[in-house]
């Protein structure tokens, strides 16, 4: 079967002198760029991204925005946005550059985590009539406050890297995940070498097979690329340069055969969830 795949979530990095880095920060990198990303997915079905503005540049989406353009109608974007200042025009301008979700970062940069009760119902007021979502990357012990506060909301939720559920320990938060999976949530099945060793890693395929079994028209799959450093949230040095994951990307793309090798389901999580949710026509 020949897929135009999605890869739902990854990140493009520019020299610092046109695209200078946040302080505070949790990581420095080096320029990972559009030409770099199609080299690494060449091994794949992949024919699309959603682009999505990593924490090292809080809510300076300029890299991102310039990289939407560059990959052209094959891009959707998810950007940052201040929700008490931005304007109606600002917000139609990043649509008109193809972003379709805002993000919410409560584990990258710890020290400018707000509440989820207090950031997500500004964010919904916002974008309500909208066919935008909100995507939010948080540690699995936030999906509860997640779930209780996601009936006030009318705009989608979209779950980050498996909610960070703990493969070996998935019975704690994977009720939570089902609350919002039920109630409308999507998850994306990505990072799983952030919850684990990779996509092989004990339990990984399991728990994928678990949350897809809540709601398989809400699966989507993501590379995270370029894989950037584990980071805790502390603040980093600014002067520190720090390397990528060696992650093999196009692996991590066909370890999805091993989660789920039923040939509808994978169409169904790499290509036509993703087109319905990011607003392809196609």
């Amino acid at each position: 079967m020949t897929l135009r795949a999605v890869d739902c979530h990854m990140h493009i990095f520019g020299d610092q002198k046109d695209y200078p880095f946040a302080e505070p920060r949790s990581y420095t990198v080096p320029p990972a760029g559009v030409d770099a990303y199609w080299k690494a997915v060449a091994d794949t079905d992949i024919a699309r991204v959603v682009v999505v503005q990593p924490s090292a540049y809080a809510t300076d989406n300029r890299c991102t925005l310039d990289a939407l353009d560059a990959f052209g109608e094959a891009a959707r974007g998810v950007a940052v946005i201040v929700a008490d200042t931005i304007s109606d025009r600002e917000l139609a301008a990043l649509h008109a550059r193809r972003v379709r979700g805002v993000r919410v970062n409560l584990r990258s940069v710890r020290a400018s985590a707000a509440p989820v009760v207090t950031v997500l119902p500004k964010l919904d007021r916002l974008l309500a009539g909208s066919t935008w979502h909100i995507q939010v990357f948080c540690d699995a012990e936030v999906l509860a406050d997640l779930a209780a506060i996601q009936p006030k909301l009318g705009v989608p939720l979209v779950l980050d890297h498996f909610g960070s559920i703990d493969p070996l320990a998935p019975d704690r938060h994977v009720e939570d995940m089902r609350r919002l999976v039920e109630g409308g949530a999507w998850v994306k099945l990505s990072g799983s070498y952030r919850i684990s060793t990779g996509p092989g890693g004990a339990g990984v395929a399991d728990l994928a097979r678990r949350i897809h079994a809540m709601a398989p028209d809400r699966m989507v799959w993501a590379s995270d690329w370029p894989h950037t450093p584990n980071h805790s949230g502390a603040t980093a040095s600014s002067d520190t340069v720090l390397q990528y994951q060696p992650l093999h990307t196009a692996g991590l793309y066909h370890a999805v055969a091993d989660w789920f090798p039923e040939a509808e389901t994978r169409c169904q999580i790499l290509q036509d969830n993703p087109t319905r949710l990011y607003g392809w026509s196609d």
